[in-house]
């Protein structure tokens, strides 16, 4: 029987640039195609093997691992143990979940087969199993397909980020850095002064402020029954807002000023209160801090002053 050699290394560089995408598109990794491209052809290259006898050695099961972690490594990149550990444990499961998969069709669609020193052996040319063909045919569309769909994500992450802002917020001479989201629809002002509303995520924050403050952030009916020192009580107020229908109020304290770094501009304010939130801002952790809008659309008409490097 005649061994296509080539045809063979081309069907397993593109199951492997398909097992390799899987990997990163379950995982949601950022990932480059030429990066993926050349670990496939590389991972490829295994088929070369058996044309050499004496390397027969690299079948070995620990050595196939190493192989697989630096094939993941130079698909992905490296960042911590535990980002490669999960790369593989997914890599590893998507090839047994789809290899067993093409094991069960060609099973299933092979009319003859024959048992050779206890090993299942069936005929399928010298081109290549034609049921790993077939996988191939329907993985590449499934994969532009579901490329297209993780573009669109990620242009939307891209506003998001674009959305982002560098700010410090100064509380008796001692500066908190966060990562502010600028959400055009946070409208909360303080009714009496008609400052905008800054919301400052306390479960990341919370640290910065006394354990009196903290307790009013949880409840603030005790706003009344706290002892809190003058320093901080001058700069207490209490905002209503409206929460699933139910009238509730927000802690907030009055900032000695807010510096904001947005679009490659700083500026400074102290035209704001910031409202001190018990509730997680964001599930993944993007931002932890709700900027108004009111405070970037003033920026124009404020001139830049240059924010203080820390």
């Amino acid at each position: 029987m005649t061994l296509y050699v080539d045809v063979i290394w081309f069907l397993n560089f593109c199951i492997d640039f398909i097992l390799l995408w899987l990997t990163g598109w379950l995982l949601k990794r950022t990932f480059s195609w030429k990066r993926i491209s050349l670990a496939s052809g590389i991972a490829s290259g295994y088929v070369f093997i058996i044309l050499w006898p004496d390397l027969s050695f690299l079948y070995h099961p620990v050595l196939k691992l190493l192989f697989s972690v630096c094939i993941l490594i130079m698909a992905f990149g490296f960042r911590r143990p535990s980002f490669i550990v999960k790369n593989v444990c997914m890599f590893y499961f998507v090839s047994f979940i789809s290899g067993g998969g093409i094991f069960a069709a060609h099973y299933f669609m092979q009319s003859s087969s024959d048992i050779v020193q206890g090993v299942l052996v069936t005929s399928s040319g010298g081109m290549g199993d034609p049921i790993s063909w077939l996988f191939v045919i329907l993985g590449f569309p499934a994969l532009i397909y579901f490329s297209r769909k993780r573009a669109d994500d990620v242009k939307v992450q891209k506003v998001n980020y674009e959305q982002m802002t560098e700010t410090f917020i100064w509380f008796n001479g001692t500066p908190i850095r966060t990562k502010a989201l600028i959400d055009s629809g946070n409208k909360l002002r303080d009714p009496v002064s008609r400052l905008p509303v800054v919301i400052l995520d306390m479960n990341v924050h919370g640290s910065h402020f006394p354990e009196s403050i903290q307790n009013l952030a949880e409840d603030y009916t005790r706003f009344g029954d706290s002892e809190i020192c003058a320093q901080w009580e001058s700069k207490l107020r209490l905002v209503p807002f409206r929460s699933v229908g139910h009238q509730q109020f927000l802690l907030c304290v009055k900032p000695d000023r807010i510096e904001v770094n947005h679009s490659g501009s700083n500026w400074i304010t102290g035209g704001a209160l910031v409202g001190l939130s018990m509730t997680h801002l964001s599930a993944d952790g993007q931002f932890d801090c709700i900027m108004h809008p009111h405070l970037t659309a003033e920026a124009e008409a404020v001139q830049a002053v240059p924010a203080s490097s820390f």
